[in-house]
Protein backbone atom coordinates (compact mmCIF):
# COMPACT_ATOMS: atom_id res chain seq x y z
CA UNK A 1 0.00 0.00 0.00
CA UNK A 2 1.36 3.07 -1.28
CA UNK A 3 1.50 6.14 1.44
CA UNK A 4 -1.08 8.12 0.14
CA UNK A 5 -3.59 4.43 0.92
CA UNK A 6 -1.99 3.88 4.19
CA UNK A 7 -2.86 8.07 5.34
CA UNK A 8 -6.49 6.70 4.00
CA UNK A 9 -6.95 3.59 5.47
CA UNK A 10 -5.87 4.94 9.04
CA UNK A 11 -7.93 8.14 8.94
CA UNK A 12 -11.16 5.37 8.11
CA UNK A 13 -9.81 2.89 11.09
CA UNK A 14 -9.73 6.18 13.18
CA UNK A 15 -13.25 7.15 12.33
CA UNK A 16 -14.56 3.90 12.61
CA UNK A 17 -13.50 3.88 16.20
CA UNK A 18 -14.26 7.11 16.96
CA UNK A 19 -18.18 5.52 16.18
CA UNK A 20 -17.57 2.27 17.57
CA UNK A 21 -16.44 3.73 21.14
CA UNK A 22 -18.86 5.47 21.13
CA UNK A 23 -21.34 3.44 20.32
CA UNK A 24 -20.34 0.51 23.51
CA UNK A 25 -19.29 3.61 25.79
CA UNK A 26 -22.95 4.77 25.32
CA UNK A 27 -24.41 1.71 25.77
CA UNK A 28 -22.58 -0.45 28.11
CA UNK A 29 -24.97 0.89 31.14
CA UNK A 30 -27.51 -0.92 29.38
CA UNK A 31 -25.04 -4.61 29.12
CA UNK A 32 -25.24 -6.49 32.23
CA UNK A 33 -22.71 -9.40 32.24
CA UNK A 34 -20.56 -11.00 34.88
CA UNK A 35 -18.96 -14.30 34.40
CA UNK A 36 -22.04 -15.83 31.81
CA UNK A 37 -23.55 -14.83 28.40
CA UNK A 38 -27.41 -14.68 29.89
CA UNK A 39 -29.76 -17.66 28.16
CA UNK A 40 -31.74 -14.75 26.58
CA UNK A 41 -28.94 -11.96 26.07
CA UNK A 42 -30.74 -8.07 24.46
CA UNK A 43 -29.87 -6.86 21.70
CA UNK A 44 -27.61 -4.53 23.94
CA UNK A 45 -25.45 -7.94 25.32
CA UNK A 46 -24.88 -9.45 21.89
CA UNK A 47 -24.32 -5.31 20.18
CA UNK A 48 -21.65 -5.07 23.15
CA UNK A 49 -20.01 -8.35 22.34
CA UNK A 50 -19.82 -8.31 18.81
CA UNK A 51 -18.68 -4.56 18.07
CA UNK A 52 -15.95 -5.15 20.94
CA UNK A 53 -14.75 -7.95 19.17
CA UNK A 54 -15.01 -5.46 15.94
CA UNK A 55 -12.87 -2.91 17.96
CA UNK A 56 -10.76 -4.96 18.87
CA UNK A 57 -9.59 -6.52 15.78
CA UNK A 58 -9.78 -2.27 14.31
CA UNK A 59 -7.02 -1.43 17.26
CA UNK A 60 -4.56 -3.95 16.56
CA UNK A 61 -4.91 -2.82 12.88
CA UNK A 62 -4.56 0.65 13.94
CA UNK A 63 -1.56 0.01 15.73
CA UNK A 64 0.48 -2.12 12.65
CA UNK A 65 -0.97 0.72 10.50
CA UNK A 66 0.62 3.65 12.99
CA UNK A 67 3.87 0.98 13.66
CA UNK A 68 3.86 0.71 9.79
CA UNK A 69 3.92 4.91 9.05
CA UNK A 70 7.15 4.40 11.74
CA UNK A 71 4.99 6.31 14.64
CA UNK A 72 6.22 4.67 17.11
CA UNK A 73 8.80 6.29 18.44
CA UNK A 74 6.37 9.05 18.30
CA UNK A 75 3.69 7.84 20.72
CA UNK A 76 5.91 5.83 23.02
CA UNK A 77 9.28 8.44 23.50
CA UNK A 78 9.70 8.18 27.08
CA UNK A 79 10.18 3.97 25.83
CA UNK A 80 13.14 5.44 23.81
CA UNK A 81 14.77 7.55 26.76
CA UNK A 82 13.47 10.94 24.83
CA UNK A 83 11.45 13.30 27.48
CA UNK A 84 12.82 16.51 27.06
CA UNK A 85 9.89 16.76 24.21
CA UNK A 86 7.20 16.08 27.32
CA UNK A 87 8.83 18.30 29.65
CA UNK A 88 8.77 20.70 27.62
CA UNK A 89 5.10 20.89 26.46
CA UNK A 90 4.37 20.27 30.37
CA UNK A 91 6.29 23.32 31.33
CA UNK A 92 4.64 25.03 28.27
CA UNK A 93 1.12 24.15 29.37
CA UNK A 94 1.97 26.00 32.75
CA UNK A 95 2.95 29.55 30.80
CA UNK A 96 -0.52 28.78 29.18
CA UNK A 97 0.84 27.26 25.59
CA UNK A 98 -0.56 24.51 23.29
CA UNK A 99 1.76 21.74 23.16
CA UNK A 100 2.23 20.72 19.45
CA UNK A 101 0.50 17.86 18.35
CA UNK A 102 3.48 15.51 16.42
CA UNK A 103 6.87 15.32 17.48
CA UNK A 104 6.93 12.84 21.21
CA UNK A 105 5.50 15.42 22.87
CA UNK A 106 2.39 15.55 25.63
CA UNK A 107 0.00 15.00 22.92
CA UNK A 108 1.56 12.43 20.96
CA UNK A 109 2.11 10.35 24.46
CA UNK A 110 -1.43 10.91 25.09
CA UNK A 111 -2.28 9.02 21.94
CA UNK A 112 0.63 6.09 22.86
CA UNK A 113 -1.27 6.07 26.54
CA UNK A 114 -5.09 6.23 24.47
CA UNK A 115 -3.48 3.31 22.28
CA UNK A 116 -2.51 0.93 25.11
CA UNK A 117 -5.51 1.51 27.11
CA UNK A 118 -7.23 0.41 24.53
CA UNK A 119 -5.33 -2.76 23.37
CA UNK A 120 -5.87 -3.49 27.24
CA UNK A 121 -9.64 -3.21 27.05
CA UNK A 122 -9.90 -4.89 24.05
CA UNK A 123 -7.78 -8.06 25.22
CA UNK A 124 -9.12 -8.18 28.63
CA UNK A 125 -12.79 -8.31 26.83
CA UNK A 126 -11.66 -10.93 24.98
CA UNK A 127 -10.42 -13.20 27.88
CA UNK A 128 -13.71 -12.56 29.33
CA UNK A 129 -15.64 -13.75 26.64
CA UNK A 130 -13.07 -16.68 26.16
CA UNK A 131 -13.30 -17.60 30.17
CA UNK A 132 -17.04 -17.06 29.40
CA UNK A 133 -18.62 -19.01 32.20
CA UNK A 134 -15.58 -20.10 34.76
CA UNK A 135 -14.41 -17.59 37.62
CA UNK A 136 -12.02 -16.26 35.63
CA UNK A 137 -14.20 -14.44 33.58
CA UNK A 138 -14.90 -12.40 36.72
CA UNK A 139 -11.42 -11.18 37.24
CA UNK A 140 -11.33 -10.56 33.48
CA UNK A 141 -14.59 -8.72 33.46
CA UNK A 142 -12.54 -6.57 36.57
CA UNK A 143 -9.83 -6.03 34.58
CA UNK A 144 -11.97 -5.32 31.73
CA UNK A 145 -14.04 -2.50 33.44
CA UNK A 146 -10.56 -1.14 34.93
CA UNK A 147 -9.09 -0.66 31.69
CA UNK A 148 -12.20 1.03 30.35
CA UNK A 149 -11.89 3.43 32.74
CA UNK A 150 -7.90 4.27 32.11
CA UNK A 151 -9.32 4.10 28.19
CA UNK A 152 -12.12 6.69 29.28
CA UNK A 153 -9.33 9.12 30.99
CA UNK A 154 -6.85 8.93 27.58
CA UNK A 155 -10.06 9.50 25.47
CA UNK A 156 -11.05 12.25 27.23
CA UNK A 157 -7.58 13.97 27.03
CA UNK A 158 -7.58 13.24 23.56
CA UNK A 159 -10.11 14.78 22.85
CA UNK A 160 -9.51 18.06 24.86
CA UNK A 161 -6.58 18.06 22.76
CA UNK A 162 -7.87 17.80 19.88
CA UNK A 163 -10.49 20.83 20.72
CA UNK A 164 -7.69 22.84 22.20
CA UNK A 165 -5.57 22.35 18.36
CA UNK A 166 -8.77 23.26 16.61
CA UNK A 167 -9.18 26.01 18.62
CA UNK A 168 -5.70 27.23 18.25
CA UNK A 169 -5.77 27.01 14.44
CA UNK A 170 -9.01 29.22 14.29
CA UNK A 171 -7.64 31.89 16.03
CA UNK A 172 -4.57 31.70 14.13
Amino acid sequence: MNRRGLQRWIHIQHGLLILLLAWLIATSPWVHLYNRIPPSPTFWVWAHLILGVVVLVLTVSFTVTALVQGRLRQYFPWAFGRFRPLISDLVGLFRLKIPANEGGGLFSVIKGLLLLSLLAVGITGLMWLWTVGTRDAVAWRGWHVDSVKGMVVFLALHILATIAHIVHFMRQ
